[in-house]
């Protein structure tokens, strides 16, 4: 993998805000803060094409974001106004936050795939926290987890209602703007309707979370029954081969050698997964929860230094490996007293 967003890996490096640039011929790089998140910001991206321009991710919803977001457009001296188009590669709120407003100001129509939008349709405060607590009592987790994590969800963009799709983008689809060749690849993984965005007239690939340049998407599955690393792996294999001048990731920083990244982050499983299978044969026949096996398995931070949320996205994403070994017939599962128990299978 070789780094071409220079000034963006810069500016990574020292903790600093990336500037706004021309990253091909059309396109354009708005960075818009996340309030209170590590990863700091969402690259925005414009597109032009014969009657304006399509918005890729406007970001979070919060006034810094938004000032960011029409600062950045001011900067490329685009308009408002020309903004005829918003599609999400997901509906996390980062990333999906401010296609309302954008939408509101501009008559821009929505895009996403039916998996996201089906996700909004029945997505809503009260029922995001009851599913959560239920979901982190069956993982194993202490109560004093659940309640700080409850507590800890302050941001308006991730309880605010998120605007439905305008339009519904299959696989394969080819983006509805004049003289725009901007096709979707369908990657599920991170989110079950994750969608790739590849310029084919500039040959570049928008890769949203499913590549990222410097850390591993977080794959979790959040119910009883998904398999969501399945889904991710197989969508590596989408994207394999089409090797673009250059990857445009939703953050961090632009690169290039997209096969070669791919290499990397099938390796990243193929670790944690033999790690996750040394931890269940480690528990024995008493076997382990998620919690427990989530303990175990090494982070960039160690366990003790996790914050509340990003422990909830670490047992999501060690429940997603063994739900992964589980069809594979390597793991097996139980519910002790509505708590799920995964024991090795040898």
């Amino acid at each position: 993998m070789r780094v071409t967003g220079t000034r963006q890996h810069a500016a990574w490096q020292l903790a600093e805000f990336p500037p706004v640039e021309n990253v091909a011929s059309g396109i354009w790089s708005v960075p818009v803060p996340i309030i209170g998140n590590p990863l700091r910001y969402v690259l925005s991206y414009l597109i032009e094409h014969d009657t304006g321009f399509v918005m890729v991710d406007p970001g979070w919803n919060h006034p810094d974001s938004w000032q960011a977001l029409t600062s950045g457009l001011a900067q490329c001296e685009i308009p408002l106004a020309a903004v005829t188009g918003i599609v999400v590669t997901h509906v996390h709120p980062d990333h999906h936050g401010l296609s309302g407003k954008v939408r509101e100001l501009t008559g821009a129509w929505v895009g996403m795939h039916p998996a996201e939008d089906a996700f909004l349709a029945v997505q809503g405060a009260d029922a995001m926290r009851s599913g959560i607590e239920v979901y982190l009592r069956w993982c194993g987790a202490p109560a004093s987890h659940v309640q700080e994590l409850v507590a800890s969800r302050p941001h308006t963009a991730q309880i605010e209602p998120m605007v439905r799709a305008d339009r519904r983008i299959e696989h394969d689809d080819i983006v509805d703007a004049p003289g725009l060749t901007l096709r979707a690849v369908w990657t599920p993984g991170h989110t079950p309707g994750h969608l790739c965005f590849y310029d084919e007239s500039r040959d570049v690939l928008l890769t949203g979370d499913h590549i990222l340049p410097r850390i591993t998407p977080n794959v979790s599955s959040y119910d009883m029954t998904s398999n969501p690393l399945d889904d991710y792996l197989a969508s590596l294999d989408k994207v394999r081969g089409i090797q673009p001048s250059e990857v445009l990731p939703a953050h961090e920083f632009r690169f290039a050698d997209l096969d070669a990244r791919l290499a990397d982050l099938a390796e990243h499983h193929r670790e944690r997964l033999a790690e996750a299978e040394r931890g269940l044969a480690a528990a024995g026949p008493a076997g382990t929860t998620a919690w427990q096996a989530a303990m175990g398995v090494t982070w960039s931070r160690r366990w003790p230094d996790l914050a509340s949320f990003q422990r909830q996205a670490a047992i999501g994403e060690v429940l997603s490996h063994l739900r992964y070994l589980q069809a594979r017939g390597r793991a097996a599962e139980s519910d002790v007293d509505g708590v799920g128990i995964w024991t090795a299978v040898s």
